[in-house]
């Protein structure tokens, strides 16, 4: 990938003299801060922009490691195929009118993938906004070239990768004219026919100019390496993921599937990797640029003291504050002596720490009272962190940044600013914190977000382990089964191969007649259910094939005959002990296109879908993993014991979905699997109902 960042030699594949076409944009913006050779291919032409102009790549005389193309679409596959005749390593496609474009421009891709897989050439793009490099001033890219004389780079250590082309353009834009973060690199994908945000990624990860990784992405062209990729991660990942809804859901056979939409699973994919997850552009970039510039204590908590000026500002920040799960600090009680000596008699010292009345106390003797205040906050050791609150059109809480900068170095402690006031103000203001790395925000709801991001930024997932073949083994009917069979299997077939997956069941068998039915629920003993079971069905209770608190022989006899009756002798007659318990939970297993196989858990019965308290992660699980991805269900207090009821053996359970895991991950013909309701009893959990899919 480093022939794509730092080439040696670029050829400009469709550069043009015409100010208003994007191969003279190109061309400009190459010529802005690269500083290696730089050649312009069109056979219209001789020179451009004073430089000599070739007719082909091929004719050029030196080396060439990059090639930028930009001209129509039908033309793309042969002036990639001259650029493989020349050695080039590297081409970036900006062109549209690919895939994006209908049937034709799908053959045009197609013919640049078969390419790439031939010669062994990188492909990047096509229809895509190229790479911008900050740092090295790096323009590898079509945006207009006015941009960077309008604004100014602000070099910094966040890199992002934007799958949309235009939207590359965008944030740039913004950042450099809103002055709200350093950049290291921005990267447009585009359709991804070749180089794709996992290669990005894993240059990011070893670039020493990216501390910070920020994508936007439509799609994931190789879930599982890049899940993987952001395990192996040193450095925080934002995503933000476009196209979350839950399209396609209607079509699930089963509810696993129907509770998964499309951003569950992405969701639970993400936070197992240790990802932070933005639900849109704004957030995606605040999240960036925390990351870059505030600094953890090793080993901190998350005890946040607000210095304000404003006793209501104070009191929404510590809101925030307990919504993200941060804790206000207990201040010490050397801090509180320090702040009663400012404080007038009548002001009580609490957090937040409202300096106003302590302000108008010592304006005489001309104290700085936010400055001592905020050092007292800094060097308590029971806080980990200081949300501090400007009023930047007002002189008494005017900051000294440098003082401030080397204050927060010293004290090893982030600070997070809340400004408000005059515009023009804000703007000078934000632009110099940047330049000394302390975060402003405008917003107090998104400066208490970022914090509590950067704050819980310690746990980072070891690389996923191996897909590894289970040690179980099925019976030879099942795997048979499992080999030829499609679509839904019935429910006890589903709950034999779970049985035999390591997954408890409930003690059930099939009834071959009326008399057969009194026997084998008399020897379970009663109550017990019996189920229709039809050959295709999954739904049983909206068909009336569900009979419970069955209580004696003649019970039993009556309900066969009822559920033979109703299905016209078509399916089979399942009889199961009455499984009594506590609590009812919903486990599932989805193989999803992006990512294989991903374990679900949720509280089930009947209110599963209307509730919707599930969450994913992908198989196979740690043990780790799955008492995670238990905690993160909302209403994961049920298990700990509700009213009195004794809490869940969550060690069962884990046992349960890591096994549920490996059986997804044994079985690629299995596409589903809906265990619902998986029931908590006196004696363990049993898995009551279960529907698997195979494809």
């Amino acid at each position: 990938m480093e022939f794509f960042f730092n080439p040696q030699g670029i050829a400009v594949v469709g550069a043009t003299p015409n100010p208003l076409k994007g191969g003279n944009a190109i061309l400009k913006n190459v010529l802005f801060g690269y500083r290696g050779q730089i050649f312009p291919v069109n056979p219209k032409y001789t020179k451009i922009e004073g430089l000599t102009c070739y007719p082909s790549v091929s004719a050029i005389p030196g080396p060439v490691d990059l090639a930028i193309v930009f001209v129509p679409a039908p033309l793309v596959p042969a002036a990639v195929e001259d650029c493989v005749g020349k050695g080039v390593r590297g081409v970036i496609i900006e062109s549209g009118g690919f895939a994006e474009a209908g049937p034709e421009g799908e053959r045009l891709q197609k013919t640049l993938t078969d390419i790439a897989a031939r010669t062994g050439i990188r492909l990047w793009g096509p229809n895509c906004m190229g790479l911008v490099d900050c740092v090295h001033r790096h323009i590898f890219s079509f945006m207009d070239p006015r941009a960077q004389e309008r604004e100014e780079f602000i070099p910094g250590t966040v890199s992002l990768v934007v799958q949309s082309g235009m939207l590359s353009a965008i944030f740039l834009i913004d950042i450099m004219s809103n002055a709200t973060m350093g950049v290291s690199k921005v990267c447009s994908v585009g359709n991804k026919v070749d180089i794709n945000e996992c290669d990005i990624l894993e240059y990011f990860l070893y670039d020493p100019d990216t501390e910070v990784i920020g994508l936007y992405l439509e799609s994931f062209s190789d879930g599982r390496r890049f899940l993987d990729l952001c395990r192996r991660s040193g450095k925080p990942i934002v995503v933000l993921k476009g196209g979350r809804s839950r399209a396609g859901a209607e079509a699930a056979l089963s509810h696993t599937a129907s509770l998964a939409g499309n951003q569950r699973i992405i969701a639970g994919a993400l936070a197992q990797a240790g990802v932070s997850e933005a639900r849109d552009f704004k957030q995606m970039m605040d999240l960036c640029r925390s990351f870059a510039v505030i600094k953890p204590a090793p080993g901190g908590q998350s005890r946040v003291a607000v210095l304000t000026l404003s006793g209501g500002a104070g009191i929404v920040a510590t809101d925030f504050m307990a919504e993200h799960g941060l804790t206000m600090a207990n201040l010490s009680a050397s801090t509180r002596n320090t702040l009663e000596k400012l404080f007038p008699k009548w002001m009580p010292v609490t957090n937040p720490v409202d300096l106003w009345p302590a302000m108008e106390r010592q304006i005489a003797a001309d104290v700085d009272v936010y400055s001592l205040s905020l050092e007292a906050l800094l060097s308590d050791p029971e806080v980990d962190a200081v949300f501090l609150h400007v009023f930047i059109s007002n002189p008494r809480s005017r900051l000294n940044m440098s003082e401030l900068a080397a204050r927060i170095h010293a004290a090893g402690k982030p600070i997070i600013i809340w400004i408000i006031g005059r515009r023009d103000d804000a703007y000078a203001f934000q632009k110099e914190a940047l330049a000394h790395g302390i975060p402003v925000f405008t917003d107090i709801s998104r400066a208490a977000e970022c914090l509590a991001a950067v704050l819980g930024e310690r746990y980072r997932p070891a690389p996923m382990i191996a897909d590894k073949k289970d040690h179980r083994t099925m019976p030879n009917p099942l795997q048979e089964l499992l080999n030829s069979a499609s679509g839904p299997l019935d429910e006890h077939l589903s709950k034999e191969v779970l049985r035999a997956g390591g997954i408890p069941t409930v003690q059930e068998e099939i009834a071959v007649d009326a008399a057969h039915a009194e026997a084998v629920a008399a020897a379970l003993g009663y109550p017990v259910v019996m189920k229709g079971l039809l050959p295709g069905g999954i739904h049983k209770t909206e068909l009336g094939l569900v009979c419970m608190g069955i209580h004696d022989d003649w019970a039993a006899r009556v309900t066969f005959a009822s559920l033979m009756g109703k299905m016209e002798g078509r399916g089979r007659v399942l009889i199961q002990k009455q499984h009594p318990g506590r609590v009812e939970l919903i486990l599932g297993l989805l193989r999803d296109p992006q990512f294989g196989p991903c374990v679900m858990f949720g509280l089930g019965g009947v209110m599963a879908e209307l509730i919707e308290d599930s969450v994913f992660a992908v198989a196979p699980l740690t043990h780790e993993e799955a008492l995670k991805l238990i905690g993160r269900v909302r209403s994961s207090k049920v298990l700990d014991g509700f009213r009195g009821a004794p809490p869940v053996n969550r060690e069962e359970i884990v046992r349960i979905l890591i096994a549920l895991g490996e059986i997804g991950l044994c079985q690629p013909r299995i596409r589903e699997i809906d265990i619902n309701p998986l029931i908590i009893g006196e004696e363990g959990a049993a898995a009551v109902d279960a529907t698997i899919v195979l494809g």
